[in-house]
């Protein structure tokens, strides 16, 4: 299952790249997506549903039930804010455009639900610039440690580039470093994003990072076992080397905008 998954969404990928569909001239359309529709939008889809918790499953890129369902409870979710949606499941030009916001709603937690929070500032104490991956990936050394800045708090912690292709891939240096990875991250490993800023050659870079470990471990005793997904301007996700919209939000941040 799991292979077939993977070989779908890299075929996905493939007719991506080589039809030149971008997920922003599909949102701009007036298409209705619903069920039984496929292809690389449904999969866009998926993954920002998920990213807000209205769906629990891997993509498919295939639009069927539970991807209704989490439609419908996305529209029913809107519906609390004020944006009044048709609650039908089906995905038209102005679902689309709630559903893409930076401020798209995320599905109710209930209270009793612990909900791991980091630090948040009214202000930034540090911004960076915005420069593309592709410039940032070439000045990155596999094995070289980089001082990562978060921007709520403005604490430091040093982490060492280990990889990645869409996105750097970093580990803690030392175990000296949890304390303050720990803190910035609400005092436990979590889906987090927070933005934050990686000194490379001299020049503070906006970035954002994932509070949650995983994957290939590179460095042993550091208290840390696997990766964090540190994300730059024009980074990609793992999954169908597709844009992250709670990353690129951070970044922006990160960079002051």
């Amino acid at each position: 299952m799991k292979r077939r998954l993977a070989a779908v969404l890299v075929a996905l990928a493939i007719i991506f790249v080589s039809l030149g569909v971008s997920g922003s001239s599909d949102q701009g359309t007036t298409k209705i997506y619903t069920e039984g529709d496929s292809g690389e939008m449904i999969v866009r889809i998926q993954l920002r549903l998920r990213e807000l918790g209205y769906l629990c499953y891997r993509p498919t890129g295939v639009y069927r039930s539970m991807t209704v369902d989490a439609v419908r409870a996305f529209q029913a979710r809107c519906g609390s804010y004020g944006n009044n949606l048709a609650v039908d499941g089906k995905l038209g030009p102005q679902t689309m455009k709630y559903l893409f916001e930076i401020g798209a709603p995320r599905v109710a937690i209930p209270d009793s639900v612990h909900m791991p929070r980091g630090p948040i500032a009214e202000r930034l104490a540090v911004t960076g610039q915005l420069v593309e991956w592709s410039q940032v990936k070439p000045m990155l050394v596999n094995g070289v440690m980089y001082s990562v800045t978060d921007c709520n708090t403005g604490e430091s912690f040093t982490l060492v580039f280990t990889g990645g292709d869409n996105h750097a891939e970093m580990e803690l240096s030392d175990e000296s470093q949890l304390e303050v990875f720990d803190r910035i991250c609400g005092g436990e490993y979590n889906f987090l994003k927070r933005p934050v800023i990686v000194e490379v050659n001299g020049t503070k870079i906006a970035a954002s990072m994932q509070c949650w470990p995983h994957g290939s471990d590179t460095l042993r005793d550091n208290g840390m076992s696997g990766h964090v997904c540190v994300f730059f301007e024009g980074s990609l996700s793992h999954v169908g080397s597709l844009p992250d919209v709670e990353h690129n939000a951070n970044i922006n941040q990160a960079s002051g905008r």
